[in-house]
């Protein structure tokens, strides 16, 4: 209750009708909200935070798995720099990227454009190239070690029709490493095509309309209209391929090569493994996990600053 300058009493207006149901809605939808995510989030905190602060924590330490946990302070940190073994890995780890992110991001966009257009039988298209996608990485890597055997191999049976003396893929240092990246890039291909569909379905059609008027052919309408205008898209896609790439090495090489021939498939994340559990060096293997994250930080940040100047030009 308020009053005006001549003493007389304004009561406050009544709530407008429905506000105190609109009110009750949101509280009922934040309650559900919360409700569908909070199973996600504790799982994520268990499994995924206090994991890794824990190996943070044990980077100050060493420790085999049996006898106490011994302080050792920054020595596994300096320990990095001095290990061969560790830079041959991050070598492996950066030819690995450069290998896998830059082809699954182009064979992507060009097969999202395919599959974005009207033409006859385009739905079976689309659920052959999405097949991928019901496979694990471990399946994956089973069924290419198979495509690649040496004497057996479908891989070298196609090149033998052609005349080709197909070379022993999983065993060469020479193949090995550009073999397992091309599974990861058909593993890896479904869901960029998704984002790239995701990201050609927001174009306005009469832009395309209004180039084709003034003469744009097909190749500058790409080019000047379709990249530009999934470019968020791509920054997007890149960083969850850098992710992909580093991380997911670990799984591929490990069933496919074991890491060989000769360490050249050899990840940091691979390396990190087996120091673990072949060596039981668990703080400096820790410390190669916190290094391998900070690594993906760092291209990660380079990425979006790539955009950013990108977009400010």
């Amino acid at each position: 209750m308020t009053s005006t300058a001549d003493g007389r009493a304004v009561g406050t207006s009544p709530p407008a009708p429905g506000q105190d149901g609109n009110r009750r809605r949101r509280r009922r939808d934040a309650w559900a909200a919360t409700a569908f995510v909070t199973p996600s989030m504790l799982a994520f905190g268990v499994f995924v935070i206090v994991p890794a602060l824990a190996g943070l924590g044990l980077s100050f330490f060493s420790w085999d798995l049996f006898t106490p946990p011994e302080w050792v302070g920054l020595d596994n940190l300096a320990r990095l720099l001095g290990d061969g073994r560790m830079w041959g890995s991050l070598w492996v780890t950066l030819l690995f990227v450069l290998l896998g992110v830059v082809p699954t991001i182009v064979v992507g966009f060009v097969l999202a454009v395919l599959l974005n257009t009207r033409l006859p039988g385009v739905e079976a298209l689309r659920v052959l190239y999405l097949a991928p996608m019901v496979a694990s990485s471990a399946v994956a890597a089973v069924l290419w070690a198979y495509l690649y055997d040496g004497r057996t191999g479908i891989a070298n049976s196609i090149l033998r029709w052609v005349g080709i003396d197909g070379p022993a893929w999983l065993s060469d240092t020479t193949w090995a490493l550009p073999a397992l990246s091309l599974m990861m890039i058909w593993l890896a291909l479904p869901l960029v095509m998704l984002l790239y569909l995701a990201g050609l379905q927001r174009i306005p059609d009469d832009i395309y309309a209004a180039a084709a008027l003034d003469g744009a052919g097909l190749w500058r309408r790409l080019w000047s209209i379709t990249w530009p205008n999934v470019m968020q898209t791509t920054v997007l896609v890149t960083v969850l391929q850098v992710i992909n790439f580093v991380s997911g090495s670990f799984e591929t090489a490990l069933i496919m090569t074991g890491g060989g021939p000769l360490d050249s498939t050899q990840t940091l994340a691979l390396y990190a493994y087996r120091t673990a559990f072949e060596k039981g060096e668990m703080g400096y293997a820790s410390a190669l996990a916190l290094f391998q994250l900070v690594l993906i930080g760092v291209a990660v940040g380079l990425v979006r600053l790539a955009a950013k100047l990108r977009s400010a030009t």
